[in-house]
């Protein structure tokens, strides 16, 4: 990320909360992750997202980036979602955990 942008995001998150910017950063890892059909109207999650990298476009980042910005400020101690995890969730964890069964 340019120095600019970082400059950029970090005077805006001074400005937040630690809750707000762990709920943001929520957000943020949920877009990051891709549309869960379970848990989403496709519509809603994609007018969101887009709102999100016109943020990005704004501040000269990527979603990722702001996403990654967001982390930093919170330091090693990340929120994790209140809720049971999808079953696309389940899915990656335990292909992360263990690979993909077609490549073991």
């Amino acid at each position: 990320m340019e120095e600019r942008s970082r400059e950029l995001i970090g005077a805006w998150l001074d400005g937040l909360s630690t809750e707000r910017r762990a709920a943001l950063y929520l957000l943020l890892e949920e877009l990051c992750g891709g549309l869960d059909v379970s848990r989403h109207n496709r519509f809603g999650f994609l007018r969101l997202r887009a709102e999100f990298e016109t943020s990005g476009e704004l501040f000269g980042c990527t979603l990722d980036e702001l996403r990654n910005a967001v982390a930093a400020s919170l330091g090693d101690d990340l929120p994790r979602p209140d809720r049971p995890p999808s079953a696309l969730e389940e899915l990656r964890d335990r292909i992360a955990a263990g690979g993909h069964p077609d490549f073991r």
